[in-house]
């Protein structure tokens, strides 16, 4: 963490030349971003390593280019923005690889169920930090299938700022006048039906003795759910279908863009970027 421990202790607010250029080469989505984009995306990275903490857990060492890859790809979202949409964030915390976290549920009967889970990311309410599994972080090879694990769980911080997550992010009176909430869940939530939907449809064409860890059924698996236009957890909950559509619209956009072109639309004007018409 060299650069960083100058940033802090010299008040340094400048990402050096080599190491920019080094991390964003690791993200062929923003192979075409203009170059005055690239250079206010840089000042926004610089501004949040600056303004937040970043931190190592679980033995990882952190580094300069975690750190960078990181900011850069979390300040994507808000590059046409404001970085105050991440002002309910502690700061970021980076595992090596899926970290477990607990969970309770209880059902209709009133039985408590614990179980632990592994997770790549999450991001948590009220102030709390976003949490990310570096091995997720650097599996450039996922963004062929749009997925990306920061600006999804940098999203589930946007749409936090009308409190809890649930799809529908704040409107901001300098960058969204044109906009009406009414239009957004009426798109979102025709998308979130239909998608949610097709996911149920595949589904039943698994057999039942289906196994996730059975190479032979991941394939059948894969190859059963390309089709969609992202993935299928989505499908989970509107603040899930929201962020992942989030992720495919900068990373991999096409297929968001054909199958549903209002939820395309409306994420373009939100963010005020089009990837597609940079591609």
């Amino acid at each position: 963490m060299q650069w960083l421990r100058q940033l802090f202790h010299r008040n340094k607010l400048r990402i050096p030349d080599a190491l920019w250029r080094d991390c964003l080469a690791r993200l062929a989505f923003l192979n075409n971003l203009p170059a005055s984009d690239r250079t206010r995306l840089k000042v926004l990275s610089e501004t949040l390593l600056a303004t937040k903490t970043i931190t190592g857990a679980g033995g990882l060492e952190l580094t300069d280019d975690i750190a960078v890859l990181i900011a850069v790809q979390a300040c994507l979202p808000v590059l046409n923005l404001t970085l105050d949409l991440y002002d309910d964030m502690a700061g970021i915390i980076v595992y090596p690889s899926a970290f477990i976290v607990p969970h309770s549920e209880m059902d209709e009967a009133g039985v408590v169920h614990e179980w632990r889970e592994p997770l790549s990311g999450e991001a948590l309410s009220a102030g709390g930090a976003v949490v990310l599994s570096w091995e997720d972080v650097e599996g450039i090879p996922s963004f062929a299938a749009g997925h990306n694990v920061v600006i999804h769980e940098f999203a589930h911080k946007i749409d936090m700022g009308r409190g809890a997550a649930n799809g529908l992010p704040p409107f901001l009176a300098a960058c969204h006048r044109d906009m009406q909430v009414a239009d957004w869940q009426q798109a979102f939530s025709a998308a979130y039906a239909d998608f949610t939907s097709r996911v149920q449809a595949l589904e039943q064409r698994l057999p039942d003795d289906f196994n996730p860890d059975n190479p032979a059924d991941a394939a059948h698996y894969d190859a059963l759910f390309a089709a969609l236009p992202m993935d299928p957890y989505a499908s989970i909950h509107p603040a899930e279908f929201f962020a992942v559509a989030s992720e495919v619209f900068f990373v991999l956009p096409q297929p968001l863009a054909c199958d549903y072109p209002q939820v395309y639309r409306l994420l373009a004007r939100y963010y005020r970027q089009d990837p597609l018409a940079r591609a």
